[in-house]
Protein backbone atom coordinates (compact mmCIF):
# COMPACT_ATOMS: atom_id res chain seq x y z
CA UNK A 1 0.00 0.00 0.00
CA UNK A 2 0.97 3.97 -0.42
CA UNK A 3 2.66 6.20 1.56
CA UNK A 4 0.17 7.88 4.34
CA UNK A 5 -0.13 11.67 4.47
CA UNK A 6 2.33 13.92 5.87
CA UNK A 7 -0.04 14.36 9.05
CA UNK A 8 -0.07 10.25 10.20
CA UNK A 9 3.87 10.98 10.21
CA UNK A 10 3.66 13.86 12.56
CA UNK A 11 1.08 11.46 14.46
CA UNK A 12 3.96 8.84 14.51
CA UNK A 13 6.65 10.69 15.56
CA UNK A 14 4.80 12.34 18.17
CA UNK A 15 4.56 9.57 19.88
CA UNK A 16 8.37 8.59 19.34
CA UNK A 17 8.10 7.08 16.51
CA UNK A 18 10.23 8.92 14.89
CA UNK A 19 12.73 6.48 13.09
CA UNK A 20 10.04 5.14 10.57
CA UNK A 21 10.72 6.88 7.47
CA UNK A 22 7.04 6.46 6.08
CA UNK A 23 3.66 5.39 7.41
CA UNK A 24 2.89 2.35 5.29
CA UNK A 25 0.17 0.61 6.77
CA UNK A 26 0.70 -3.62 6.92
CA UNK A 27 -1.49 -6.34 7.81
CA UNK A 28 12.78 -13.80 26.88
CA UNK A 29 15.00 -18.87 33.18
CA UNK A 30 17.57 -17.87 33.64
CA UNK A 31 17.35 -17.16 37.42
CA UNK A 32 18.70 -13.54 37.88
CA UNK A 33 22.32 -13.41 38.36
CA UNK A 34 22.20 -10.56 40.90
CA UNK A 35 19.82 -9.79 44.08
CA UNK A 36 16.52 -8.72 42.23
CA UNK A 37 16.62 -4.66 43.60
CA UNK A 38 20.21 -4.80 41.56
CA UNK A 39 18.74 -6.45 38.73
CA UNK A 40 16.15 -3.93 38.57
CA UNK A 41 18.43 -1.03 38.31
CA UNK A 42 20.79 -3.19 36.07
CA UNK A 43 17.50 -2.93 33.53
CA UNK A 44 16.56 1.13 34.47
CA UNK A 45 20.50 1.89 33.42
CA UNK A 46 20.11 0.15 30.59
CA UNK A 47 17.15 1.97 29.23
CA UNK A 48 19.40 5.33 29.48
CA UNK A 49 21.79 4.39 27.37
CA UNK A 50 20.71 5.08 23.52
CA UNK A 51 23.44 2.76 21.92
CA UNK A 52 23.37 -0.65 24.84
CA UNK A 53 24.04 -3.30 22.63
CA UNK A 54 20.45 -5.72 21.96
CA UNK A 55 21.80 -8.86 23.35
CA UNK A 56 21.94 -7.50 26.34
CA UNK A 57 18.68 -5.81 26.40
CA UNK A 58 17.51 -8.94 25.77
CA UNK A 59 19.33 -11.09 28.21
CA UNK A 60 18.32 -8.96 30.81
CA UNK A 61 14.54 -8.43 29.84
CA UNK A 62 14.38 -12.54 30.04
CA UNK A 63 15.99 -12.74 33.50
CA UNK A 64 13.47 -10.18 34.49
CA UNK A 65 10.51 -12.78 32.70
CA UNK A 66 12.00 -15.94 35.08
CA UNK A 67 12.44 -13.47 37.90
CA UNK A 68 8.61 -13.32 38.11
CA UNK A 69 7.17 -16.76 37.65
CA UNK A 70 6.95 -17.62 41.09
CA UNK A 71 5.72 -13.71 41.91
CA UNK A 72 2.70 -12.29 42.57
CA UNK A 73 0.42 -10.36 40.48
CA UNK A 74 2.11 -6.81 41.36
CA UNK A 75 6.01 -8.70 41.05
CA UNK A 76 4.63 -10.39 37.38
CA UNK A 77 3.44 -6.48 36.50
CA UNK A 78 6.54 -4.71 37.53
CA UNK A 79 8.97 -6.69 36.10
CA UNK A 80 6.96 -7.81 33.16
CA UNK A 81 6.66 -4.24 32.10
CA UNK A 82 9.96 -3.72 32.62
CA UNK A 83 11.04 -6.36 30.32
CA UNK A 84 9.03 -5.15 27.73
CA UNK A 85 10.52 -1.60 27.82
CA UNK A 86 13.57 -3.57 27.59
CA UNK A 87 12.33 -4.84 24.35
CA UNK A 88 10.72 -1.86 23.18
CA UNK A 89 14.40 -0.32 23.63
CA UNK A 90 15.82 -3.05 21.82
CA UNK A 91 13.18 -2.71 19.11
CA UNK A 92 14.07 0.97 18.39
CA UNK A 93 17.56 0.67 17.76
CA UNK A 94 17.88 -2.37 15.92
CA UNK A 95 14.17 -2.34 14.44
CA UNK A 96 14.07 -6.22 14.55
CA UNK A 97 10.36 -6.72 14.82
CA UNK A 98 10.85 -9.87 16.57
CA UNK A 99 11.39 -7.67 19.43
CA UNK A 100 8.77 -5.56 18.93
CA UNK A 101 5.96 -8.00 18.91
CA UNK A 102 7.96 -10.03 22.12
CA UNK A 103 7.28 -6.79 23.68
CA UNK A 104 3.71 -6.82 22.91
CA UNK A 105 3.26 -10.45 24.69
CA UNK A 106 4.98 -9.35 27.86
CA UNK A 107 2.58 -6.41 28.24
CA UNK A 108 0.20 -8.59 27.37
CA UNK A 109 1.27 -10.96 30.13
CA UNK A 110 1.37 -7.79 32.61
CA UNK A 111 -2.18 -7.13 31.62
CA UNK A 112 -4.04 -10.31 32.33
CA UNK A 113 -2.02 -10.36 35.90
CA UNK A 114 -2.89 -6.62 36.53
CA UNK A 115 -5.77 -5.48 33.76
CA UNK A 116 -6.27 -2.53 35.62
CA UNK A 117 -2.34 -1.09 34.80
CA UNK A 118 -2.71 1.27 32.53
CA UNK A 119 0.44 2.57 32.26
CA UNK A 120 0.90 -1.19 30.13
CA UNK A 121 -2.38 -0.41 28.17
CA UNK A 122 -1.15 2.30 26.89
CA UNK A 123 2.85 1.55 26.16
CA UNK A 124 1.17 -1.56 24.63
CA UNK A 125 -1.21 0.49 21.94
CA UNK A 126 1.55 2.70 21.21
CA UNK A 127 3.87 0.31 20.05
CA UNK A 128 1.03 -2.16 18.13
CA UNK A 129 0.24 1.27 16.68
CA UNK A 130 4.19 1.75 15.58
CA UNK A 131 4.76 -2.11 14.08
CA UNK A 132 1.33 -1.87 12.36
CA UNK A 133 2.48 1.68 10.74
CA UNK A 134 -1.17 3.23 11.24
CA UNK A 135 -1.27 5.70 14.04
CA UNK A 136 -5.12 4.53 13.78
CA UNK A 137 -4.26 0.94 15.39
CA UNK A 138 -2.82 3.31 18.49
CA UNK A 139 -6.41 4.80 18.82
CA UNK A 140 -8.69 2.12 18.69
CA UNK A 141 -7.04 0.28 21.08
CA UNK A 142 -6.79 3.22 23.59
CA UNK A 143 -10.60 4.20 22.97
CA UNK A 144 -11.27 0.65 23.89
CA UNK A 145 -9.05 0.65 26.97
CA UNK A 146 -11.20 0.24 29.78
CA UNK A 147 -10.91 2.50 32.65
CA UNK A 148 -7.35 4.31 31.27
CA UNK A 149 -8.92 7.92 30.09
CA UNK A 150 -7.01 9.74 32.09
CA UNK A 151 -3.70 7.75 30.95
CA UNK A 152 -4.82 7.67 27.32
CA UNK A 153 -6.25 11.43 26.95
CA UNK A 154 -2.30 12.64 25.85
CA UNK A 155 -1.83 9.71 23.47
CA UNK A 156 -5.46 10.39 21.97
CA UNK A 157 -4.71 14.47 21.72
CA UNK A 158 -1.67 13.78 20.09
CA UNK A 159 -3.56 11.98 17.19
CA UNK A 160 -5.62 13.90 16.46
CA UNK A 161 -8.01 12.95 13.88
CA UNK A 162 -7.29 9.65 13.70
CA UNK A 163 -8.82 9.40 17.70
CA UNK A 164 -11.85 10.53 16.18
CA UNK A 165 -12.27 7.95 13.39
CA UNK A 166 -11.39 5.14 15.84
CA UNK A 167 -15.13 2.97 16.63
CA UNK A 168 -16.52 3.47 19.92
CA UNK A 169 -16.02 0.10 22.09
CA UNK A 170 -18.63 -1.94 21.75
CA UNK A 171 -20.33 -2.35 25.35
CA UNK A 172 -18.89 -5.44 28.02
CA UNK A 173 -20.48 -8.21 28.27
CA UNK A 174 -22.21 -8.99 31.28
CA UNK A 175 -19.89 -10.70 34.00
CA UNK A 176 -20.23 -14.47 34.57
CA UNK A 177 -21.65 -15.42 38.53
CA UNK A 178 -18.75 -16.81 40.14
CA UNK A 179 -20.53 -19.97 40.69
CA UNK A 180 -21.10 -20.54 36.86
CA UNK A 181 -18.07 -21.80 35.57
CA UNK A 182 -17.84 -24.86 33.91
CA UNK A 183 -15.09 -27.12 32.86
CA UNK A 184 -15.36 -29.52 30.43
CA UNK A 185 -12.31 -32.22 29.22
CA UNK A 186 -9.97 -30.88 26.20
CA UNK A 187 -11.76 -32.08 22.84
CA UNK A 188 -9.47 -33.64 20.59
CA UNK A 189 -6.66 -34.40 23.02
CA UNK A 190 -3.50 -34.67 21.25
CA UNK A 191 -1.10 -38.41 22.25
CA UNK A 192 1.63 -35.78 23.75
CA UNK A 193 -0.64 -34.91 26.38
CA UNK A 194 -2.68 -38.17 27.31
CA UNK A 195 -3.09 -39.21 30.63
CA UNK A 196 -0.08 -41.56 31.10
CA UNK A 197 0.99 -43.26 34.46
CA UNK A 198 4.15 -45.67 32.94
CA UNK A 199 4.27 -48.59 35.41
CA UNK A 200 7.70 -47.82 37.80
CA UNK A 201 10.01 -50.34 38.87
CA UNK A 202 9.20 -52.20 42.06
CA UNK A 203 8.24 -50.22 44.84
CA UNK A 204 11.16 -49.75 47.69
CA UNK A 205 10.67 -52.24 50.73
CA UNK A 206 10.51 -50.16 53.32
CA UNK A 207 8.24 -46.82 53.26
CA UNK A 208 9.47 -44.40 51.25
CA UNK A 209 9.43 -40.46 52.17
CA UNK A 210 8.31 -37.14 50.31
CA UNK A 211 11.63 -35.11 50.25
CA UNK A 212 10.55 -32.39 48.20
CA UNK A 213 8.45 -30.62 45.88
CA UNK A 214 9.73 -28.49 42.97
CA UNK A 215 7.35 -26.30 41.02
CA UNK A 216 8.26 -24.43 37.53
CA UNK A 217 5.46 -23.10 36.36
CA UNK A 218 3.66 -20.07 34.35
CA UNK A 219 0.44 -19.04 32.76
CA UNK A 220 0.34 -21.52 30.45
CA UNK A 221 2.00 -24.63 31.45
CA UNK A 222 3.85 -26.14 34.64
CA UNK A 223 5.60 -28.57 35.72
CA UNK A 224 6.17 -30.19 39.37
CA UNK A 225 8.31 -32.88 40.23
CA UNK A 226 7.83 -34.79 43.52
CA UNK A 227 10.96 -36.08 45.15
CA UNK A 228 11.07 -39.28 47.27
CA UNK A 229 13.02 -41.27 48.84
CA UNK A 230 12.69 -44.65 46.89
CA UNK A 231 10.16 -46.02 44.00
CA UNK A 232 7.08 -46.69 44.75
CA UNK A 233 3.90 -46.91 42.35
CA UNK A 234 1.34 -44.60 41.88
CA UNK A 235 -1.68 -43.67 40.43
CA UNK A 236 -3.22 -40.20 38.87
CA UNK A 237 -6.55 -38.71 37.82
CA UNK A 238 -8.49 -35.34 38.36
CA UNK A 239 -10.90 -33.98 40.72
CA UNK A 240 -13.75 -31.87 40.45
CA UNK A 241 -13.26 -27.68 42.15
CA UNK A 242 -13.00 -27.73 45.72
CA UNK A 243 -15.65 -24.49 45.55
CA UNK A 244 -17.90 -22.69 42.88
CA UNK A 245 -15.42 -20.51 40.65
CA UNK A 246 -12.89 -22.40 41.17
CA UNK A 247 -10.62 -24.26 38.62
CA UNK A 248 -10.40 -28.14 38.17
CA UNK A 249 -7.93 -30.19 40.44
CA UNK A 250 -5.07 -32.88 39.65
CA UNK A 251 -3.81 -35.31 42.18
CA UNK A 252 -1.04 -37.52 42.37
CA UNK A 253 -1.38 -40.87 45.06
CA UNK A 254 2.07 -42.34 45.97
CA UNK A 255 1.06 -45.77 47.97
CA UNK A 256 2.93 -46.30 50.67
CA UNK A 257 4.86 -42.55 51.30
CA UNK A 258 5.08 -40.33 53.87
CA UNK A 259 5.60 -36.80 54.10
CA UNK A 260 8.88 -35.88 55.44
CA UNK A 261 8.98 -34.06 58.20
CA UNK A 262 9.15 -30.23 57.59
CA UNK A 263 7.62 -30.43 54.60
CA UNK A 264 5.50 -27.90 53.48
CA UNK A 265 1.87 -28.92 53.01
CA UNK A 266 1.54 -26.09 50.63
CA UNK A 267 3.10 -24.10 47.84
CA UNK A 268 1.91 -21.02 45.87
CA UNK A 269 3.28 -21.66 41.99
CA UNK A 270 1.13 -19.06 40.50
CA UNK A 271 0.16 -19.37 36.53
CA UNK A 272 -1.92 -22.43 35.40
CA UNK A 273 -1.03 -24.06 38.33
CA UNK A 274 -2.10 -21.93 41.33
CA UNK A 275 -0.97 -23.88 43.96
CA UNK A 276 0.14 -27.68 45.55
CA UNK A 277 -0.99 -29.43 48.06
CA UNK A 278 -0.38 -32.68 50.24
CA UNK A 279 -1.51 -34.64 52.22
CA UNK A 280 -2.21 -38.16 53.91
CA UNK A 281 -4.22 -39.96 51.67
CA UNK A 282 -5.02 -43.85 52.23
CA UNK A 283 -1.71 -45.47 53.37
CA UNK A 284 0.52 -43.37 51.43
CA UNK A 285 0.58 -39.62 50.32
CA UNK A 286 -1.36 -37.10 47.78
CA UNK A 287 -0.35 -34.25 45.80
CA UNK A 288 -3.28 -32.34 44.75
CA UNK A 289 -2.32 -29.39 42.16
CA UNK A 290 -5.36 -26.83 41.63
CA UNK A 291 -5.73 -25.46 38.52
CA UNK A 292 -6.45 -21.93 37.42
CA UNK A 293 -8.20 -23.39 34.01
CA UNK A 294 -8.88 -26.93 32.18
CA UNK A 295 -5.10 -28.05 31.06
CA UNK A 296 -3.89 -31.08 29.17
CA UNK A 297 -1.82 -33.33 31.76
CA UNK A 298 1.28 -35.86 31.70
CA UNK A 299 2.60 -37.46 34.58
CA UNK A 300 5.62 -40.02 34.57
CA UNK A 301 8.55 -41.02 36.82
CA UNK A 302 12.50 -40.38 36.76
CA UNK A 303 14.80 -42.85 38.63
CA UNK A 304 18.19 -42.21 40.39
CA UNK A 305 16.65 -40.45 42.27
CA UNK A 306 12.97 -41.48 41.97
CA UNK A 307 10.91 -38.72 41.27
CA UNK A 308 7.03 -38.40 39.50
CA UNK A 309 6.93 -35.64 37.12
CA UNK A 310 3.72 -33.76 36.14
CA UNK A 311 3.74 -32.08 33.50
CA UNK A 312 0.56 -29.96 33.21
CA UNK A 313 -0.05 -27.42 29.35
CA UNK A 314 -3.23 -25.11 28.24
CA UNK A 315 -1.30 -26.12 24.93
CA UNK A 316 -2.41 -29.43 23.45
CA UNK A 317 0.64 -30.81 20.97
CA UNK A 318 -0.77 -30.12 17.83
CA UNK A 319 0.97 -32.28 14.48
CA UNK A 320 3.10 -30.80 12.12
CA UNK A 321 4.48 -31.51 9.26
CA UNK A 322 8.24 -32.19 8.76
CA UNK A 323 8.55 -30.51 5.24
CA UNK A 324 7.89 -26.81 4.08
CA UNK A 325 8.48 -23.68 5.80
CA UNK A 326 8.36 -23.72 9.85
CA UNK A 327 7.18 -20.75 11.56
CA UNK A 328 10.27 -20.16 14.42
CA UNK A 329 11.06 -17.18 16.00
CA UNK A 330 12.42 -18.30 19.72
CA UNK A 331 15.04 -20.72 20.21
CA UNK A 332 15.91 -22.21 23.68
CA UNK A 333 19.51 -23.28 24.43
CA UNK A 334 20.34 -25.48 26.52
CA UNK A 335 24.33 -25.27 28.17
CA UNK A 336 24.58 -28.09 30.00
CA UNK A 337 25.92 -28.87 33.20
CA UNK A 338 26.91 -25.53 35.07
CA UNK A 339 27.43 -24.77 39.14
CA UNK A 340 28.47 -28.02 41.22
CA UNK A 341 28.18 -30.37 38.22
CA UNK A 342 31.31 -29.03 35.78
CA UNK A 343 30.05 -32.39 33.15
CA UNK A 344 33.57 -34.18 31.62
CA UNK A 345 36.99 -32.44 31.98
CA UNK A 346 39.70 -33.48 29.79
CA UNK A 347 43.21 -34.32 30.30
CA UNK A 348 44.43 -30.82 30.02
CA UNK A 349 41.42 -29.87 32.78
CA UNK A 350 39.03 -28.08 30.35
CA UNK A 351 35.18 -28.31 31.88
CA UNK A 352 32.36 -28.79 29.47
CA UNK A 353 30.20 -26.80 31.27
CA UNK A 354 32.49 -24.09 30.47
CA UNK A 355 32.53 -25.13 26.84
CA UNK A 356 28.77 -25.43 26.22
CA UNK A 357 28.06 -22.14 28.08
CA UNK A 358 30.41 -20.22 25.74
CA UNK A 359 29.08 -21.79 22.87
CA UNK A 360 25.76 -20.53 23.51
CA UNK A 361 26.74 -17.07 23.96
CA UNK A 362 28.56 -17.55 20.79
CA UNK A 363 25.39 -18.24 19.03
CA UNK A 364 22.04 -16.31 20.90
CA UNK A 365 23.48 -13.23 19.06
CA UNK A 366 24.26 -14.53 15.62
CA UNK A 367 20.73 -16.09 15.69
CA UNK A 368 19.22 -12.47 16.64
CA UNK A 369 21.33 -10.66 14.35
CA UNK A 370 20.75 -12.98 11.30
CA UNK A 371 17.81 -14.64 11.85
CA UNK A 372 15.81 -12.62 14.08
CA UNK A 373 14.93 -14.92 16.35
CA UNK A 374 14.34 -14.52 19.88
CA UNK A 375 17.08 -16.81 22.13
CA UNK A 376 16.71 -18.39 25.52
CA UNK A 377 19.70 -19.20 27.45
CA UNK A 378 18.60 -21.95 30.27
CA UNK A 379 21.43 -20.64 32.32
CA UNK A 380 23.24 -17.60 31.26
CA UNK A 381 26.59 -18.24 34.02
CA UNK A 382 27.79 -21.10 35.86
CA UNK A 383 24.68 -21.93 37.85
CA UNK A 384 23.73 -25.28 38.76
CA UNK A 385 19.93 -25.86 37.00
CA UNK A 386 18.05 -28.89 37.29
CA UNK A 387 17.25 -31.39 34.02
CA UNK A 388 13.84 -31.21 34.64
CA UNK A 389 13.99 -27.02 35.13
CA UNK A 390 15.50 -26.84 31.77
CA UNK A 391 12.89 -28.09 29.67
CA UNK A 392 10.56 -26.50 31.68
CA UNK A 393 12.01 -22.79 30.89
CA UNK A 394 12.07 -23.76 27.49
CA UNK A 395 8.27 -24.94 27.90
CA UNK A 396 7.57 -21.42 29.31
CA UNK A 397 9.32 -19.66 26.64
CA UNK A 398 7.37 -21.20 24.38
CA UNK A 399 10.67 -22.12 22.23
CA UNK A 400 9.63 -23.41 18.94
CA UNK A 401 13.02 -25.47 18.85
CA UNK A 402 15.21 -26.67 21.98
CA UNK A 403 18.91 -27.37 21.56
CA UNK A 404 20.89 -29.30 24.47
CA UNK A 405 24.64 -28.52 23.82
CA UNK A 406 27.40 -30.71 25.47
CA UNK A 407 30.64 -32.24 24.86
CA UNK A 408 30.80 -35.70 24.50
CA UNK A 409 33.06 -38.31 26.77
CA UNK A 410 34.52 -41.80 26.26
CA UNK A 411 36.78 -43.88 28.60
CA UNK A 412 39.17 -44.44 25.31
CA UNK A 413 40.75 -41.13 24.51
CA UNK A 414 41.10 -42.44 21.17
CA UNK A 415 37.19 -41.56 21.05
CA UNK A 416 36.31 -38.28 18.40
CA UNK A 417 33.53 -37.04 16.49
CA UNK A 418 30.61 -35.03 16.78
CA UNK A 419 27.09 -36.40 16.94
CA UNK A 420 23.38 -35.29 17.59
CA UNK A 421 21.01 -36.98 19.84
CA UNK A 422 16.94 -37.58 19.66
CA UNK A 423 14.86 -38.82 22.40
CA UNK A 424 13.95 -42.03 21.82
CA UNK A 425 13.11 -45.37 22.84
CA UNK A 426 15.55 -47.61 20.73
CA UNK A 427 19.38 -47.17 21.21
CA UNK A 428 22.89 -48.64 20.77
CA UNK A 429 24.64 -49.55 23.81
CA UNK A 430 27.04 -46.72 23.07
CA UNK A 431 24.29 -44.66 23.16
CA UNK A 432 22.93 -45.53 25.95
CA UNK A 433 26.49 -44.65 28.05
CA UNK A 434 26.34 -41.60 26.45
CA UNK A 435 23.03 -40.75 27.92
CA UNK A 436 23.78 -42.49 31.17
CA UNK A 437 26.22 -39.97 31.79
CA UNK A 438 24.74 -36.88 30.66
CA UNK A 439 21.74 -37.77 32.89
CA UNK A 440 24.38 -38.87 36.07
CA UNK A 441 22.27 -41.95 36.26
CA UNK A 442 23.21 -45.81 35.41
CA UNK A 443 22.45 -47.75 32.71
CA UNK A 444 19.68 -49.48 34.30
CA UNK A 445 18.01 -46.02 34.86
CA UNK A 446 18.57 -45.38 30.93
CA UNK A 447 16.52 -48.72 30.38
CA UNK A 448 13.73 -46.98 32.58
CA UNK A 449 13.74 -43.90 30.44
CA UNK A 450 13.16 -46.42 27.37
CA UNK A 451 10.33 -48.55 28.56
CA UNK A 452 8.73 -44.68 29.71
CA UNK A 453 9.03 -43.49 26.44
CA UNK A 454 7.25 -46.37 24.97
CA UNK A 455 4.51 -45.71 26.86
CA UNK A 456 4.63 -42.03 26.07
CA UNK A 457 4.08 -42.01 22.87
CA UNK A 458 6.46 -38.88 21.61
CA UNK A 459 5.50 -39.45 17.64
CA UNK A 460 4.31 -35.94 17.42
CA UNK A 461 7.49 -34.20 18.05
CA UNK A 462 9.67 -37.01 17.33
CA UNK A 463 9.66 -36.45 13.10
CA UNK A 464 10.40 -32.46 13.19
CA UNK A 465 13.19 -33.33 16.28
CA UNK A 466 15.19 -36.04 14.21
CA UNK A 467 14.70 -33.75 10.89
CA UNK A 468 16.62 -30.75 13.28
CA UNK A 469 18.72 -33.49 14.47
CA UNK A 470 19.69 -34.35 10.81
CA UNK A 471 20.08 -30.71 10.02
CA UNK A 472 22.73 -29.97 13.09
CA UNK A 473 24.43 -33.00 12.32
CA UNK A 474 25.51 -31.99 8.62
CA UNK A 475 26.01 -28.39 9.96
CA UNK A 476 28.35 -29.05 12.06
CA UNK A 477 30.41 -31.48 9.96
CA UNK A 478 30.68 -29.25 7.41
CA UNK A 479 31.54 -26.10 9.52
CA UNK A 480 34.39 -28.49 11.26
CA UNK A 481 35.94 -29.30 7.88
CA UNK A 482 38.86 -27.49 7.82
CA UNK A 483 39.90 -29.58 10.76
CA UNK A 484 42.02 -32.70 9.90
CA UNK A 485 40.28 -36.33 11.21
CA UNK A 486 36.76 -34.66 12.21
CA UNK A 487 34.51 -37.75 12.27
CA UNK A 488 30.37 -37.51 11.59
CA UNK A 489 29.14 -39.77 14.36
CA UNK A 490 25.74 -39.18 12.72
CA UNK A 491 22.37 -38.78 14.58
CA UNK A 492 21.39 -41.17 17.61
CA UNK A 493 18.79 -42.07 19.85
CA UNK A 494 18.89 -42.10 23.96
CA UNK A 495 16.95 -41.60 26.61
CA UNK A 496 17.99 -37.93 27.75
CA UNK A 497 16.35 -37.21 30.86
CA UNK A 498 16.62 -33.65 29.93
CA UNK A 499 14.87 -33.76 26.36
CA UNK A 500 11.62 -35.84 28.06
CA UNK A 501 8.79 -33.68 28.33
CA UNK A 502 9.52 -30.39 25.86
CA UNK A 503 6.98 -29.77 23.96
CA UNK A 504 8.60 -28.36 20.31
CA UNK A 505 11.86 -30.35 18.34
CA UNK A 506 14.53 -30.87 20.68
CA UNK A 507 17.90 -32.40 20.17
CA UNK A 508 21.16 -33.02 22.24
CA UNK A 509 24.31 -31.86 20.20
CA UNK A 510 27.60 -33.58 21.25
CA UNK A 511 30.12 -31.51 20.45
CA UNK A 512 33.50 -33.26 20.29
CA UNK A 513 35.12 -35.23 22.75
CA UNK A 514 36.53 -33.54 25.53
CA UNK A 515 38.32 -36.90 26.56
CA UNK A 516 39.94 -36.89 22.89
CA UNK A 517 43.42 -34.61 23.28
CA UNK A 518 43.55 -33.59 20.55
CA UNK A 519 39.81 -32.58 20.50
CA UNK A 520 39.93 -30.97 23.76
CA UNK A 521 42.59 -28.94 22.61
CA UNK A 522 40.18 -27.74 19.37
CA UNK A 523 37.39 -27.09 22.42
CA UNK A 524 39.51 -24.66 24.19
CA UNK A 525 39.87 -22.55 21.11
CA UNK A 526 37.48 -19.84 20.12
CA UNK A 527 37.54 -20.28 16.85
CA UNK A 528 36.39 -23.65 17.00
CA UNK A 529 33.54 -22.96 19.53
CA UNK A 530 32.60 -19.96 16.93
CA UNK A 531 31.98 -22.99 14.46
CA UNK A 532 30.13 -24.83 16.90
CA UNK A 533 28.18 -21.84 17.35
CA UNK A 534 27.41 -21.30 13.69
CA UNK A 535 26.75 -25.02 12.86
CA UNK A 536 23.51 -24.24 15.34
CA UNK A 537 22.49 -21.18 13.89
CA UNK A 538 22.69 -22.87 10.35
CA UNK A 539 20.51 -25.30 11.68
CA UNK A 540 18.29 -23.59 13.02
CA UNK A 541 18.11 -21.31 9.33
CA UNK A 542 17.90 -24.59 7.64
CA UNK A 543 15.17 -25.85 9.55
CA UNK A 544 13.42 -22.37 9.48
CA UNK A 545 13.53 -22.77 5.60
CA UNK A 546 11.79 -25.93 5.62
CA UNK A 547 14.94 -27.84 4.01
Amino acid sequence: MGARSPACRGALAALGFASLAGCTSSAPPQPAAEPVAAELARAERALAEPSIDRFELVALADRLVVSSMKGDAATIAKHGELAARLRIHAYRSARLEADGREAVALLDRVLEATPDRCSARVERARLLGELERDPGVTARELVAAPGCATDAAATLALLGPYAARAPAPAPAAPAASSGGAVYTAPQGEAEDFAVASPEPPPPSAAPVKVTGVSPYGDKDGARIVVSLSGSTSFSTGTAPPRARGEGPRVFVDSARARLGKGAKRELVVGGVVERVRMAPHGDGARVVLDLGKQAFRRVFYLTEPFRVVIDVSTRAAAAKGVDGKRGVSRVALDPGHGGSDPGAIGAAGLREKDVTLDVAHRAAPVLARELGVSTLLTRDKDDYVSLEERTQRANAFHADLFVSIHCNASESSSARGVQTYVLDAGSDDVAARVAARENATTLQAGREVSKLLSQLRLADTSARSARLAELLQRAAVASLSKFPGTLDGGVKNAGFYVLVGAEMPAVLFETSFISNPTEEERLGAGEYRQRLADAIVNAVRAYKEGK
